[in-house]
C-alpha cells in the first residue's frame, strides 16, 4: 500500500506539471497571435531596369540579375528627387571625376579615403550637382541636348570590390549615380562581381569598358587592341544584357588606331586621363578628367569645380 501511495502521489504531481505546461502554452500562443495583428516594417521596393537616362536608350539595354541577389548595399535606396531645371551646356565645362578605390589599403596610391570620399559627395550634394550618365553627356555633345544644372559625370575606374560597398552607399546617401568601368578579366573574387555589377545597374548606374586585361593599348598592334575591345564589351553583354557603349582607357594610353576600332566597334564615348574639363566641341572620344588624389584638401577639390 505504501507503494501504492508513492505511485499515486507520483501521478498527482505529473498531472500538476502537465496542466501547468498546457497553461503556460496557451498564453505563449495568445501573446503570438497578438503581436502578430502588428503590421511589420515595409520592404524598400528597388526600381528594375535602373537605366539611366532615356528609357530604351542606345547605350544600354538592362535585365534582370538571373540570381536576384540582394544585399544591405541597395535595400534603402531613397525615393527620385524631384527632376532639375535643365540648361544649356555650361560655358565653363563639365567636370568627369575620376576615382578608383575608396579605401586607405596600404600601397594602394589610387585610394582615396572613404571619410574624404563622403565629404566630396556631401559637399557636391550641398551645392546642387546633378550627376550624369556617360549617354546623357554624350547627347549633350553631339546633339546639343540640355543638361541639369551644376552637371558633373562621376567615374570609378578598375572595379574595386570597394566602389560597392564603401562608395556606393556614399553615392545613394546624396543622390548621386556613377559610372563603374570594369576589367572584365578581373570580375570576381577580391573585385566587384557579376552580381554586385548586376545591382548598381538596377539603382541607376552605368556601367563602361575597362578592357579585358587593362593592358597598355597604344603598345599593342591593332589585333591584339581589338581584341581587348571587343571582348570586354561582349563578356558585359553576356554577363549584364548591356549593350556597352562608354570606354575608359587603361592609363590613358591610346592611339590613332584605337580610336578607329573603338568606332567601328560600336563606342561612342571615351574617357582618357588627361586633365580638365568636357567642353562643347570635344571629340567625344577622348574626354577629359580630373583625377581625385587619396589626401586632397577640400579646399583643393572645390577648386577643380565651376
Amino acid at each position: 500500500m505504501k507503494f501504492l501511495g508513492n505511485r499515486f502521489g507520483q501521478g498527482t504531481q505529473r498531472y500538476r506539471e502537465v496542466g501547468v505546461f498546457i497553461s503556460i502554452a496557451v498564453v505563449l500562443g495568445f501573446l503570438f497571435v497578438w503581436h502578430s495583428s502588428f503590421p511589420g516594417p515595409v520592404p524598400v521596393q528597388h526600381a528594375s531596369g535602373g537605366q539611366p537616362g532615356k528609357a530604351g536608350g542606345s547605350f544600354s539595354a538592362t535585365r534582370s540579375d538571373p540570381k536576384g541577389v540582394q544585399s544591405k548595399a541597395t535595400k534603402t535606396n531613397p525615393p527620385a528627387p524631384a527632376a532639375p531645371a535643365l540648361t544649356p551646356f555650361p560655358k565653363e565645362g563639365i567636370p568627369v571625376l575620376m576615382y578608383h578605390s575608396i579605401s586607405t589599403i596600404p600601397g594602394n596610391t589610387l585610394g582615396v579615403p572613404v571619410r574624404q570620399f563622403s565629404a566630396e559627395m556631401t559637399w557636391l550634394h550641398r551645392r546642387g550637382y546633378h550627376s550624369l550618365s556617360p549617354e546623357e553627356l554624350y547627347r549633350a555633345l553631339t546633339a546639343g541636348e540640355k543638361v541639369p544644372e551644376k552637371p558633373i559625370l562621376l567615374t570609378f575606374d578598375d572595379g574595386y570590390a570597394d566602389n560597392y560597398y564603401a562608395a556606393w552607399p556614399i553615392l545613394r546617401a546624396n543622390g548621386f549615380r556613377a559610372t563603374f568601368f570594369v576589367i572584365t578579366n578581373s570580375v570576381g573574387p577580391g573585385m566587384m562581381t557579376w552580381n554586385r555589377l548586376a545591382e548598381l545597374v538596377r539603382a541607376g548606374n552605368s556601367i563602361g569598358s575597362h578592357t579585358v586585361h587593362h593592358l597598355d593599348l597604344a603598345s599593342l598592334p591593332a589585333k591584339e587592341q581589338e581584341d581587348e575591345l571587343a571582348l570586354s564589351k561582349q563578356t558585359i553583354k553576356s554577363h549584364l544584357g548591356l549593350d556597352v557603349q562608354a570606354f575608359c582607357f587603361p592609363s590613358g594610353r591610346y592611339n590613332t588606331t584605337t580610336l578607329q576600332l573603338m568606332s567601328k566597334l560600336g563606342y561612342r564615348i571615351g574617357f582618357t586621363t588627361h586633365s580638365g574639363r568636357v567642353h562643347l566641341g570635344d571629340n567625344p572620344l577622348i574626354l577629359k578628367r580630373l583625377r581625385i588624389y587619396g589626401g586632397m584638401p577640400l579646399s583643393s577639390f572645390e577648386r577643380l569645380l565651376p
